[in-house]
């Protein structure tokens, strides 16, 4: 079942820049067996998510990279900021209680898709690049922000990188294939803090390391092996428009799905 998934995270990974964090922890905090304790259901769910998303965002890039759509200047001037956020996040985010997480999880999902349903220009058509970064430092504190939030939740960042990547001009097609590589800080950070900090709880399974779920990760894994190059393949063939409009409506889907869960 979790490989079956996983190529579904595969093809989302790589055609939206999830890395599967939005997809991977709604259905984690579903499926998670009884054995894990439930007061770390949501820290559980979201540490798989976040290791998860190292192996699929390498794999991401990689395909994307082949096709030139990754823009490495920009990537070389936030990966930085990103990964101080990511270990903020990391390490504070065993003190706050999964409840909390699951509820500020959902509250963020919510304000991204209805903050760029109400701007047209998330959903216009840009024919040429025209992207420009702000002043270092209001990029520095935006991008921490968003390092610090997308590890506390899982997320791999995406939810907030494309949109605002898209809002300052550029192509979806590059925001995707930026957000996957800005994704490893988060991921390789965030995936070793909750391993650490799940590793000082007594209580979790043999089937776990830390706040990690071996079976998700293996399955989710082999999965998006064969997820990822269809779903880089589909991104190259929409319409920048019709890219932006399935992205709101896949956030849509997920806020339901967690919600429900």
């Amino acid at each position: 079942m979790f490989s079956l998934i996983g190529i579904l995270i595969g093809v989302l990974s790589s055609m939206f820049g999830f890395g599967g964090g939005i997809v991977v922890v709604p259905i984690l905090f579903a499926f998670l067996p009884d054995s894990i304790p439930s007061e770390y259901l949501m820290h559980t769910a979201i540490g798989t998510s976040l290791a998860v998303m190292i192996i699929n965002s390498f794999n991401s890039t990689y395909n994307h990279a082949k096709k030139g759509n990754v823009t490495w200047s920009v990537f070389k001037q936030l990966a930085g900021y990103i990964a101080i956020g990511s270990l903020i996040g990391g390490v504070l985010a065993v003190y706050i209680e999964s409840d909390f997480l699951r509820h500020a999880f959902i509250g963020l999902l919510i304000y991204v898709l209805i903050s760029n349903m109400l701007k047209k220009s998330f959903t216009r058509e840009i024919e040429e690049q025209a992207f420009r970064l702000p002043k270092q430092r209001s990029a520095s504190f935006i991008w921490i922000g968003i390092g610090f939030l997308s590890t506390l939740l899982g997320i791999g960042g995406s939810t907030m990188t494309i949109p605002y990547l898209r809002n300052r001009g550029m192509r979806m097609i590059h925001a995707v294939a930026l957000a996957t590589p800005l994704g490893l800080p988060i991921a390789i950070v965030g995936a070793f803090a909750y391993l650490v900090t799940g590793l000082k709880i007594d209580a979790m399974p043999s089937s776990t390391i830390g706040f990690i779920y071996i079976p998700a990760l293996i399955g989710f894994t082999l999965g998006g092996f064969i997820g990822v190059p269809i779903g880089r393949s589909w991104a190259q063939k929409l319409s920048d428009k019709l890219f932006s409009k399935i992205y709101l409506v896949l956030l849509f889907i997920v806020v339901i799905m967690m919600i429900i869960s």
